[in-house]
């Protein structure tokens, strides 16, 4: 079979797909991966056949007028319906002009798509594949795809004279990457759901562990990012690391590709910074995770057992931390509550106080009795089984 895999260029975004697509490449299909110019070299580097299409991460931003600042403000439901237009709908009315096209010419069986990125929808719709629609974290409720989603994907559906997709997307199969024990409440926006086991990070080929972890000098570690591009909020990751490396812990920072560690100034050497370390190698060292929340590595670090220190900065990172912390398996810091002193209270916490490991492995166990993308793709690929 051919299946086309189409994301927004954002880590994000791609990481969550790649064990399906690489399962799918690994049974012998063939297997093109669509997206925008900040992810297609890993995406080639991985392998894959890459279609680079659309507007990239950085083009989109500065068209709708996105900065870090602003992305903070994105638990405000009006902002958040704004930035969702300009950013993904906008983004896919500009990748579809490419994606369409060619993916007419490539004539694939099944279209598989992040949910944000709705160009897929019309791709599927125009080459009559089978549209399948493909979770990041929590599935959003159907009040939140009303609020924020529907109204310019109806939009766009319109422009490309394909009005009934805008109701019909919701009928699509829709791969759940969440445990059940995250779930939002509310009525879903999908009803044909199929669970899909997430994992946190594949690494690429030669991939490993710098060396330097193995010379930390205490027996557990703290992993502490804010990913690829909340990185950048002022202040978060200096604050986090002055309350963190007062604690008789290893600390273990992820910059991001972009961010120069020497900003951050000499460190005793019981802190690592380091650009980028696969989490699926990192985690198995882990006691404890301190993040902004975003959906891949509160996945990530439930699929490994452990706790959590949130710190949500925007988008859906409020949500994350809330489902979190309503199942104990993490404590959140908000932008009023966040200091150094709290972040170093509540990581003393999560270490020492029994409940957040006990409800981390309830919810790994969730994770590990869901379907592998193995067994996923299997019926995916089963003509007439969706």
């Amino acid at each position: 079979m051919r299946i086309l895999f189409t994301s927004c260029p954002a880590y994000g975004h791609v990481n969550p797909m790649l064990p399906l697509a690489h399962q799918a490449r690994l049974a012998g299909h063939d297997v093109a991966f669509a997206t925008g110019a900040e992810l297609a070299p890993e995406l080639e580097r991985r392998g894959f056949e890459t279609w680079l299409v659309g507007p990239s991460r950085a083009e989109t931003d500065a068209s709708v007028g996105v900065t870090i600042p602003n992305l903070t403000e994105l638990h405000s439901e009006a902002r958040m319906r704004a930035q969702i237009e300009g950013v993904f709908v906008d983004s896919a009315a500009k990748r579809a002009v490419e994606l369409v096209p060619q993916a007419q010419q490539w004539r694939p069986d099944i279209i598989v798509h992040e949910f944000t990125e709705l160009a897929g929808a019309l791709a599927a719709a125009y080459t009559g594949a089978r549209h399948v629609v493909h979770g990041l974290g929590p599935m959003p409720s159907a009040h939140m795809w009303e609020a924020w989603f529907a109204p310019g994907f109806a939009k766009l559906c319109e422009q490309w004279q394909a009005p009934g997709l805008a109701e019909e997307i919701r009928v699509a199969t829709y791969l759940d990457i969440s445990p059940p024990g995250l779930r939002y409440d509310g009525e879903p926006t999908w009803q044909r759901i199929t669970p899909l086991r997430p994992v946190a990070g594949e690494p690429a080929k030669g991939e490993r562990l710098p060396e330097a972890l193995a010379a930390l000098p205490h027996p557990q570690t703290i992993h502490l990012t804010l990913g690829t591009i909340f990185n950048e909020a002022p202040g978060v990751l200096e604050t986090a690391i002055a309350g963190l490396s007062e604690l008789p812990l290893n600390l273990v920072v992820t910059t991001g590709p972009d961010t120069d560690p020497t900003r951050f100034g000499p460190q005793s050497r019981h802190v690592l910074f380091e650009p980028y370390i696969p989490h699926t190698l990192l985690l198995p060292r882990c006691s404890l995770v301190v993040s902004h929340g975003g959906a891949g590595i509160m996945l990530g670090a439930l699929a490994h057992g452990l706790p959590q220190l949130i710190l949500p900065q925007g988008a859906d990172q409020f949500m994350n931390a809330a489902a979190c912390q309503n199942a104990r398996v993490a404590l959140t810091l908000t932008p009023d509550e966040f200091s150094a002193h709290a972040v170093a209270a509540a990581a003393r916490r999560l270490i020492t106080e029994p409940e957040f490991n006990a409800a981390a492995s309830r919810i790994r166990a969730e994770i590990n009795a869901m379907p592998t993308a193995a067994d996923v793709l299997a019926v995916m690929c089963t003509v007439g089984a969706w």
